[in-house]
């Protein structure tokens, strides 16, 4: 979307006629669609709601967690660094970002819930501790990359979950 480029390229105060220009209609007809710069600020830059929800909401396979989580965390890394520039544009912008959450538990909160259950069915122990741990690392991982680029960030993402979940989820999982 190309309201949701330009504020995360020039902030909030970005002028509304950068965004109706790369639309390729006037600011008139921008403003017919979305009422206000406001609105449009709130609407590009909603969190939408990751993919990994359906699998957590599956029960763990007869594979190893890690296997099972691997795919998962590095979903839940790519949403994560999608949604923290746009928190921080919103928070910039003085949008109350619960405002703009779908309806229901905050994303990230949601992660932590759905997460925890699937380790709890997973049979790890401190399954609420484990999903705190791996999406706050997530997260961090998401920030440091957003402010800091590649050398905030060292390793692959890949290397970087396969770390954390060696450190994690050898975890003993109960017999």
């Amino acid at each position: 979307m190309a309201a949701r480029a330009t504020f995360l390229a020039h902030g909030a105060t970005a002028p509304v006629s950068l965004i109706a220009d790369a639309l390729g209609i006037s600011q008139a007809a921008l403003f017919h669609r979305v009422q206000s710069k406001d609105a449009l600020i709130r609407k590009a830059l909603r969190p939408g709601v990751p993919q990994a929800v359906a699998f957590l909401t599956t029960s763990p396979t007869t594979r190893p967690v890690r296997a099972q989580l691997a795919p998962v965390l590095m979903g839940l890394l790519l949403y994560l660094r999608e949604i923290i520039p746009s928190l921080i544009v919103l928070r910039s912008a003085g949008v109350p970002i619960e405002e703009t959450m779908p309806p229901g538990e905050p994303p990230t909160v949601m992660l932590r819930n759905l997460l925890s259950a699937w380790l709890t069915r997973a049979r790890v122990t401190k399954p609420w501790v484990s999903a705190e741990a791996l999406l706050g690392a997530l997260e961090a991982r998401a920030f440091n990359g957003y402010l800091g680029g590649a050398s905030f960030t060292p390793q692959t993402d890949e290397e970087f979950v396969s770390a954390l979940l060696t450190g994690l989820i050898a975890l003993k999982s109960k017999p």
